[in-house]
């Protein structure tokens, strides 16, 4: 089934499963370690979702975030998470349409775009429009899942398009295509018990399977189960499971927009 319809059946499973990969605090804490926020005082999420880490960074930061979501159920989550939050009074311009019909209202430090590019894959008018939302000297960021993330693995049998992007392709599109990044890797590290005990997967393993597949567990055939556990299994360190990402760094005051990037756009 399409992702679409699959979120529609299991309401929760977003949420469900970014709580397993622990990622709010995981990538809270790479966006803030890396330096990647320095001197910034502005942000602009495209694909926010329900903006978890986005409202972290608002309220523990104090920076001002703007954000573009196209979903009204993560859309309408999100400003709630906002306004338990107490950051209303820092949202810049929040707006629950699709990227492409987005106008910026003033230009950011920083551009996020957190596990959202699979909308776009390998387009780069949408590429060149997301650095455009950048201040000259702003930056743009994009993280995927590493092919080898057990993420990644699972998605590449997914039965649905759609979320099969990972960070290497993209990067090694975008610098064939002349837009020069710097590629880092963070590492989401989680208990290994969370999703594999005695051998098999546990609930929260099941429903990351399912989730990536866009499979219900009781749907999957017997090779595809063996398939996922093999998969979560192929990240684990000893007693962690890493779910590593990488992160396509775009920085106005190191990487310019070539022309050959400008040109790309009218083939």
């Amino acid at each position: 089934m399409e992702y679409s319809e699959y979120f529609q059946r299991f309401p929760d499973a977003y949420a469900k499963i970014i709580a397993g990969l622990d990622r709010v605090n995981t990538l809270y804490a790479y966006l803030i370690d890396s330096g990647i926020l320095e001197d910034a005082t502005t942000l602009l999420s495209l694909g926010s979702g329900t903006g978890e880490v986005e409202v972290r960074i608002a309220r523990q930061t104090r920076r001002r975030i703007g954000v573009v979501e196209p979903s009204k159920i993560y859309f309408d989550t999100f400003l709630q998470n906002a306004a338990a939050a107490g950051v209303e009074d820092l949202l810049l311009e929040t707006h629950q349409q699709s990227f492409e019909a987005f106008q910026p209202q003033q230009p950011y430090d920083v551009v996020l775009s957190l596990f959202s590019w699979f909308a776009f894959e390998f387009d780069r008018a949408a590429l060149l429009k997301a650095l455009a939302c950048r201040k000259p000297a702003g930056k743009l960021l994009i993280c995927l899942p590493t092919a080898d993330c057990p993420a990644s693995r699972i998605s590449a049998f997914s039965r649905s398009a759609g979320i099969n992007l990972t960070s290497d392709l993209l990067s090694a599109w975008a610098r064939d295509e002349g837009f020069e990044h710097d590629y880092d890797i963070y590492h989401g590290v989680v208990p290994a018990e969370l999703y594999v005990q005695q051998g098999e997967l546990t609930q929260q393993g099941e429903d990351l399977a399912a989730f990536l597949a866009a499979t219900p567990w009781e749907e999957m055939p017997e090779e595809m189960r063996h398939a996922s556990l093999a998969a979560i299994q192929s990240g684990q360190c000893g007693d962690q499971i890493d779910h590593a990402s990488g992160c396509l760094i775009f920085d106005g005051a190191k990487h310019a927009v070539s022309d050959q990037s400008r040109r790309a756009t009218n083939r």
